[in-house]
């Protein structure tokens, strides 16, 4: 086999088959016998596979021309990087008109790696060490893309998510003053953790991971996170029982003061059943028990809480000025006792921080938030992310879509790069 431009390979003989990026010339390649052409000889060439035709005499010899397809535009490439407390596994993400011949990986500087595949692990590392990434791809033409990055050998959960290609952009600062990192828009926060698919809403100063239901993950269908519709709610249900008491706002409540807890709402309920049957064997290795979640039950400008009718602090906050800021009377989490299981749900602040309608938080479903809007005598209303794009205040007793939210460790390890076909993945747990 002959390739008569230099590309990938160099001009000239070669004993492998191109993949891609040539064509068989026909009028140049040939077969023959004793040094007697076959005239009827016939080929097949496609995606690196030969077939040959109209050959049945012993001693036959072929030799093949390639030629080169014109191309001269250059690959796109990005890498995205994972890893254990002694190895980094880098991933070359890129497109080409034609396609990736060699991949060249690089530690530092020491020599390059070539490989036909487009991931490779270095292995051998010390923890903590911060090493450059340099990745290099070549296409079938010879035309290149190169690009680097500093990567941190064992970097944890948050971390290496705010380190990699698909970190969040936003940030504010959250009720313990820390600055948190949202995601807004429709990003590639995609997460695979416990047979579910989740969404990660912010990662907190401490490096634990806030994320959202997103369905069930289908192992015969990897890529099937990207859902809408009920498949991303864990069912129907009402907030409380009852809208009668303004206590009732609370996903936990007392029934007579304004933060108080201790007796479970109705969601709360729900909630908890789904987590016992789901989530307990995960909660001791990779669930954070103690970030909580905020359920703001302070009174809005103007109001009173001894008023029969009162609005709580997320109603001011609905059409701009949100804040992840809580009253500490409010943060319910397991660690402090107000919760039976660390699973809460969406705050309406983190549904306009990540761009409302317009956000991956869409799901062409109406669902439940844990912000309570308000009481109008007998009327108890928690806020909504609806279907049209918005949210606004229903009453509690409402049957609305339950969409679990909880948190993970800071100092679980993460993989994958957060895109449908490659999430991230929590190590050692499915």
């Amino acid at each position: 086999m002959y390739l008569n431009q230099d590309g990938a390979i160099p001009a000239g003989e070669t004993d492998i088959a191109p993949k891609f990026g040539y064509t068989l010339n026909e009028e140049q390649s040939f077969c023959e016998v004793n040094d007697e052409k076959i005239e009827n000889a016939a080929f097949t060439y496609e995606c690196g596979l030969l077939g040959f035709y109209n050959l049945n005499r012993k001693g036959t010899k072929c030799s093949l021309y390639f030629d080169l397809i014109p191309d001269n535009e250059n690959p796109t490439l990005s890498i995205s990087t994972s890893g254990t407390d002694n190895s980094i596994i880098v991933k070359a993400n890129t497109t080409d008109n034609i396609g990736i011949y060699y991949y060249y990986f690089q530690l530092d500087n020491e020599e390059e790696i070539r490989t036909e595949e487009n991931s490779y692990t270095f292995e051998g590392l010390e923890k903590d060490s911060v090493h450059t990434i340099t990745v290099r791809v070549e296409d079938a033409a010879g035309n290149v893309a190169s690009t680097s990055k500093e990567v941190t050998v064992g970097l944890k959960s948050g971390g290496f998510i705010l380190a990699s290609e698909n970190a969040p952009t936003g940030q504010t600062n959250d009720w313990t003053n820390q600055t948190t990192y949202y995601y807004t828009g429709n990003p590639n926060n995609w997460v695979q953790f416990a047979g579910f698919w989740w969404r990660i809403i912010r990662i907190n100063k401490d490096g634990s991971i806030r994320m959202i239901y997103q369905g069930v993950a289908d192992s015969a269908n990897p890529d099937n996170g990207n859902i809408k519709g009920t498949e991303t709610q864990i069912g129907t249900g009402a907030f409380n029982s009852s809208g009668n008491n303004k206590t009732y706002v609370g996903l936990v409540y007392d029934g007579s003061t304004q933060h108080g807890y201790g007796t479970n709402s109705t969601i709360m309920n729900s909630l908890n059943t789904w987590y016992n049957n789901n989530l307990t064997s995960y909660e001791t290795n990779y669930i954070d028990t103690g970030t909580g979640f905020c359920s703001d039950r302070n009174m809005a400008n103007g109001y009173d809480w001894n008023s029969n009718v009162v609005y709580y602090a997320p109603h001011d906050r609905m059409n701009g000025g949100a804040s992840l800021q809580c009253n500490s009377e409010d943060v319910l989490s397991q660690d402090n006792g107000k919760l039976p299981n660390p699973i809460g749900l969406l705050t309406s602040d983190e549904y306009v921080f990540a761009g409302s309608g317009n956000s991956y938080l869409y799901t062409e479903q109406t669902y439940w938030t844990i912000s309570p809007a308000g009481f109008n005598n007998s009327r108890a209303e928690v806020f909504i992310v609806n279907v049209y794009h918005n949210h606004n205040a229903m009453s509690v007793n409402s049957p609305w879509g339950i969409r679990p939210v909880i948190n993970l460790r800071s100092d679980v390890q993460i993989t994958g790069s957060g895109t449908v076909s490659d999430p991230f993945k929590v190590v050692g747990a499915s």
